[in-house]
């Protein structure tokens, strides 16, 4: 049985201690999604092998595990076995951490989300409407649309005539490219109400002439009043040839108003090879420029993204984050100015060339793990087997875009019952489930394979046609893609934004003015 750590201890290690500790919660996102703690950090137990070593690098870190007591036991043995080696599970699960005082959130990255209300309120940021924009446009006012989503999310549907900045950080970035009229009505648009505010005060704060907005609820608002939406690639802003030497001023004095040392690359691989102290090395930059060079320890954390789900990159407390971003350090900056809100750690940034010249960072310390050695089959060999039951690991996701006719999309819960059910049948595990096997290899009777090549070995074979599912659909939270549930989804989804200053009123955890009077 794994060690104990009590709700009381876990708190004021939490609020009083110095040392890093890392909180996370095994359980799915639709799960966690229905009550947690807002300073853990999601690792479904789908996932672990996969995600632990960026969020947790060090073996020698703390872990506490907060989610069900039984699967926290389970999580806790399997994370002793991966190396790790402080591992406690929290005494009476959430249960123990209410009756210590603790409070439980619904929701997702509440902290993140919060904040935005938070910046709102206090900032006055100001925010717009369909109908108005209409009225400015009608009378001939000029209007500019920055979309502070993620460039998927842009392609998938945006407003008419919007221009995909790339993300939140990016807008400041990118929006001279098309704004060069003091007059000119810049309105930021995201998918609900966060990354609309954050961008529309990042670029308030950068001392910009021109009049700017949030689009009041995002894309959902503009589209359920009537207003067309389209698809597809649109105006995508790239990377300036140059940025202004205002911009570049204003990003130094931002990172040291925000207390974030500008490092360089000697003293950054200095930190990842802190065997004794966590650090996290973001890059900050657009995907498609990470995507084209990078540091190979940096992780891509585009900056906008960052802040909305900080509790998706940064397990540990107090552990050490280092920014990588172009030598301006626009992106930097305007990630750091609302980031030192949502981490206690330090924040230190540092210059990557976009060339690949300068130097690289690498992490020798990082825990490696080795993708087992376990029972595999062929497409060839698959299409030989008699009743073999095809069960697919890979998110829903990506089941529902394409997968092969008669299989069935499963999480690692629902394994071994599907196994069972099987009565020796072989049982044939699609995507990245080597792990997986390795379990149901060792603890059960039955053949269990895993396909080799994995999906793209059946890249000819996939439909979207009759889907199956082992259990709920548990690895997303967001809205239906279409229908009148969409629009209800969305309703409940506002109502609850529009109450987190209230709802988390009081708790130390969501103390922004407190950060922000450091």
């Amino acid at each position: 049985m794994a060690q104990r750590i009590t709700a009381a201890e876990l708190l004021d290690t939490l609020q009083n201690s110095a040392r890093q500790i890392a909180l996370l919660d095994l359980r799915s996102p639709l799960e966690r999604s229905n009550g947690h703690i807002a300073v853990s950090a999601g690792l479904p137990w789908h996932d672990v092998e996969q995600h632990i070593a960026d969020l947790v690098p060090l073996t020698s870190t703390p872990i506490v595990l907060a989610s069900r007591p039984e699967l926290d036991e389970r999580g806790a043995e399997l994370l002793e076995r991966l190396g790790y080696r402080d591992v406690s599970v929290l005494a009476d699960g959430l249960d123990g951490w209410k009756s210590a005082g603790g409070r439980v959130y619904t929701g997702t990255n509440v902290r993140s989300k919060t904040l935005g209300e938070w910046i709102e309120h206090t900032y006055g940021t100001p925010t717009v409407d369909g109908e108005t924009v209409d009225a400015w446009r009608a009378a001939g006012e000029d209007v500019v649309f920055l979309d502070s989503r993620t460039p998927a999310e842009y392609r998938h549907h945006h407003i008419p005539g919007g221009h995909n900045t790339g993300g939140g950080a990016e807008i400041a970035y990118r929006a001279a490219q098309v704004i060069d009229n003091a007059k000119t009505k810049v309105v930021i648009n995201c998918q609900g109400r966060t990354r609309g505010i954050v961008g529309a005060q990042s670029l308030i704060n950068t001392g910009i002439a021109n009049p700017v907005f949030s689009l009041h609820n995002g894309t959902p608002a503009w589209q359920r009043s009537g207003r067309p939406l389209e698809y597809g690639a649109g105006s995508e802003l790239p990377a300036p040839a140059t940025v202004s030497p205002e911009l570049t001023d204003w990003a130094r004095r931002t990172l040291a108003e925000a207390g974030a040392v500008v490092i360089d690359i000697g003293q950054a691989q200095r930190y990842l090879d802190d065997t004794t102290s966590v650090t996290y090395l973001l890059d900050v930059r657009s995907p498609g420029e990470y995507a084209e060079g990078h540091f190979t320890a940096a992780v891509s954390a585009p900056g906008g993204q960052l802040v909305q789900a900080t509790d998706d990159y940064v397990a540990v407390h107090r552990g050490r984050v280092v920014l990588a971003d172009t030598a301006d350090f626009v992106r930097a900056a305007n990630t750091v100015q609302w980031l030192r809100y949502l981490h206690d750690g330090p924040l230190t940034v540092v210059a990557v060339n976009p060339d690949g010249t300068g130097g690289d960072l690498k992490r020798s310390n990082r825990l490696s793990i080795a993708a087992p050695e376990v029972p595999t089959v062929t497409a060839a060999e698959l299409a030989t087997l008699d009743s073999a039951q095809l069960v697919d690991v890979r998110s829903s996701s990506q089941y529902a875009a394409g997968h092969l006719r008669g299989s069935v999309h499963a999480r690692r819960e629902h394994l071994a019952d599907i196994v069972a059910a099987a009565d020796g049948a072989t049982v044939v595990l699609i995507g990245d489930a080597d792990f997986a096997a390795e379990h149901l290899v060792a603890g059960l009777d039955g053949d269990v394979r895993v396909l080799a090549g994995g999906i793209e070995a059946v890249a000819d074979q996939l439909t979207d046609a009759d889907p199956r599912h082992a259990g709920e659909i548990a690895d997303r939270t967001g809205p239906p893609d279409f229908g009148p549930e969409r629009d209800a989804w969305y309703e409940a989804y506002f109502a609850w934004e529009l109450a987190l200053l209230k709802e988390t009123e009081g708790d130390p955890f969501f103390d922004f003015e407190a950060v922000g009077g450091k």
